[in-house]
């Protein structure tokens, strides 16, 4: 069963940024400037976790990860201007 994972980031150089969202894209997509919505499948979220500490440097770098359960999901909310949902239920950002 997939899971959804948000991920939010502050990245200091322009050239680990831009790879770390390249890398993100493949698993879901942005919904702010420096966060992702991702769906992951099993084991998955390891996969990002390395793929996240190989791309940034964690003396300059933080990343967040926060997985929701279905309950936290469910009670989500979307104000304001609100991006499309995907075939899989994932906000697809307007970035």
């Amino acid at each position: 069963m997939a899971m959804i994972v948000i991920l939010a980031y502050d990245v200091a150089a322009d050239s680990r940024r831009t790879r770390l969202a390249a890398a993100l894209e493949s698993w879901g997509y942005r919904i702010q400037e420096s966060v992702f919505q991702l769906r992951l499948e099993e084991g998955e979220l390891d996969e990002v976790r390395e793929r996240v500490n190989d791309i940034i440097d964690s003396r300059d770098d933080v990343v967040h990860l926060y997985p929701l359960c279905a309950n936290c999901l469910g009670r989500a909310e979307v104000h304001g201007t609100a991006p499309a949902l995907d075939d899989g239920g994932l906000y697809r950002g307007v970035w």
